[in-house]
């Protein structure tokens, strides 16, 4: 595959916001979180690293009950209704107007700051690799590193316990299974996770520190705490 420049790359998007998952962010620029500069690169094909990664991932799928399988293809849904299992039977879209729509803007700048990154280094899947891989989850079209699901489920974990901090040691925990499920999935290596788990929690602290996003943020907590019946 041709090789772009880090400039010409950025270029590109400056010129073609809508060239990766559409549109411009909402709370974050690209100008203010640069993950080409803040993640190290992934680790190249056929090194001792990427070779580890790939026999865990071998291992995984060796061991992948159906249970797991289906729990991995539940998980694809990037939706913050994935946390209600650690939130509570009333945590619904139905219930929850506000909520949703502040955490699809999340999700829509998560993806708009992280687009560049996966252009940048361009990783190929894990299945694109090594043909023994077999994913049990939807292949993805866009490259490996950072995981966009990784970075989407450690932002909304980050957002949503600072919403429910009484709730805060299992929404993390779920996060966790959450961010777990791309490997066993198979659409990613640890090091896309581990890379995402930094990128979600970069973008969160952006987040948290924007007023526009607060003003927001605080009508959808009163929100999702009134169904929850918290205080």
């Amino acid at each position: 595959m041709r090789q772009f420049s880090r400039a010409s790359i950025l270029f590109l998007f400056l010129l073609l916001p809508q060239f990766v998952w559409a549109g411009e962010a909402t709370f974050v620029t690209r100008e203010q979180i640069d993950f080409t500069k803040l993640l190290a690169p992934p680790p190249a094909v056929g090194s001792p690293v990427q070779l580890q990664e790939m026999a865990e991932l071998l291992a995984l799928q060796k061991d992948r009950t159906p249970a797991q399988a289906a729990f991995a293809q539940a998980d694809m849904e990037r939706i913050v209704f994935r946390f209600a299992d650690a939130v509570g039977e009333d945590f619904t879209a139905a219930r929850l107007p506000k909520t949703e729509a502040l955490f699809k803007k999340i999700q829509k700048d998560a993806d708009f700051v992280l687009a560049p990154a996966k252009a940048h280094w361009d990783r190929p899947r894990p299945y694109a690799t090594n043909p023994d891989i077999h994913p049990c989850v939807q292949k993805p079209n866009n490259a490996s590193y950072p995981s966009g699901h990784s970075t989407f489920g450690t932002v909304t974990a980050v957002i949503l316990a600072n919403m429910i901090p009484e709730k805060q040691a299992a929404i993390y925990a779920r996060a966790e299974l959450y961010r777990r499920n791309r490997e066993i999935g198979g659409a990613h290596y640890p090091s896309d996770v581990l890379a995402g788990r930094i990128c979600g929690t970069i973008v969160a602290a952006f987040l948290l520190q924007n007023p526009a996003f607060m003003a927001e943020f605080q009508e959808a907590k009163a929100e999702t705490r009134a169904v929850l019946g918290l205080k």
